[in-house]
């Protein structure tokens, strides 16, 4: 049903209100009811690709839970692609005894994105197994829930993979999704 169309039907709802109907669009302009949806949702999405690599554990702690082992572990690192800079993060991993585990982490990124800074925070989640006694692989999402600087208004949602070093407690992960910036931020 074209704009037109739609007013007139609300005009003769309105028991013949003086209702004139819109003039179409010009097609040189830009159609404002588009332009407000474009504000509403922000920029357009963007892809966003690379890798993150944890570089060194600043502190960890592990205590058993029933037959599960906890692990909470914070270290630094540095990423790289879309999203570059460095950061640090806090995680806490559940270890089950057939060698499963499931991670919940945050990381605080001092990053550079399209050319404009600030500190973004990402959230995160993933699920994995030891593929080796010495490897783990794990698989996720992390979304990013917002930031300071030229990336206050920065959205996404990434999905993650990557591996962990069981001896040394660090991992490499690849990232690939989408990013955007709301409008108005």
């Amino acid at each position: 049903m074209n704009i037109r169309h739609a007013t007139s039907i609300l005009c003769l709802a309105a028991l013949g209100s003086a209702c004139e109907p819109p003039t179409e669009p010009d097609p040189g302009q830009a159609d404002p009811a588009q332009s407000a949806l474009t504000m509403a949702q922000g920029s357009p999405h963007t892809a966003a690709a690379g890798s993150y690599a944890q570089t060194a554990v600043t502190g960890v702690g592990v205590r058993p839970a029933g037959p599960n082992t906890i692990l909470e572990q914070t270290s630094l690192g540095s990423i790289s692609g879309t999203l570059n800079g460095t950061f640090e993060d806090e995680l806490r991993v559940v270890i089950h005894p057939n060698g499963r585990f499931n991670a919940q982490f945050t990381i605080t990124c001092e990053c550079t994105v399209d050319g404009k800074q600030g500190v973004l925070e990402l959230t995160a989640t993933d699920t994995g197994e030891l593929v080796s006694p010495n490897a783990g692989a794990f698989a996720g999402r992390a979304v990013i829930k917002g930031g300071t600087g030229d990336l206050s208004g920065l959205r996404g949602v990434l999905e993650i993979q990557g591996v962990v070093d069981v001896a040394s407690g660090l991992s490499t992960t690849t990232y690939s999704g989408s990013i955007h910036f709301r409008h108005g931020t």
